[in-house]
């Protein structure tokens, strides 16, 4: 539970620290709402976070960053022959990229911070577990900058799996 804890802490420290490291010079931070699935995990997840433009480098290279926060309910399963629960949430740090030749069509990568956590688990390596790992991703965003998008993204590492995600940025 304290490991959990401070992870909590960590990972509120990194979204309140996006905020105010974001380049100040024509930045201007958005805010995202969105719903996943993790194909392999099976597990549909809620989240948030911040997206924010890089000053001049977003105006002229359509260059931005995001960072969010998604918690996820999987399905409860047997380990080890013990019945479980678990809590499965997860950071991410994303640049990303437009492709200027098709509006709307964006790629990027970034990095993820992972964390499960079963419930009724006693003694096992098992029972809690945080990794870090990378992200590769692509997205369109259907009305070219705010507004409703759609994404996929590979997580290699850390949560190592396949997210599929919509939501809204505004």
């Amino acid at each position: 539970m304290r490991t959990s804890f401070r992870t909590l802490v960590a990972g509120a420290a990194l979204l309140v620290a996006a905020t105010f490291t974001a380049p100040t010079a024509n930045a201007q931070i958005g805010f995202v709402v969105q719903g996943s699935y993790a194909l392999d995990s099976e597990a549909f997840g809620v989240g948030g976070g911040l997206n924010f433009g890089l000053g001049s480098m977003t105006e002229n290279s359509g260059i931005s960053a995001e960072v969010t926060f998604d918690y996820f309910f999987p399905k409860d399963g047997d380990l080890l022959g013990q019945s479980y629960g678990s809590k499965y949430w997860e950071i991410n740090g994303n640049g990303l990229y437009d492709i200027r030749s098709v509006r709307g069509l964006y790629v990027g990568a970034g990095v993820n911070y992972a964390t499960v956590s079963l419930d009724n688990c006693s003694g096992s390596d098992l029972c809690d577990n945080s990794e870090v790992g990378l992200n590769v991703l692509s997205g369109y965003k259907f009305s070219g900058g705010k507004g409703p998008f759609v994404q996929a993204r590979f997580s290699i590492g850390g949560s190592e799996d396949l997210f599929l995600t919509g939501g809204f940025r505004f």
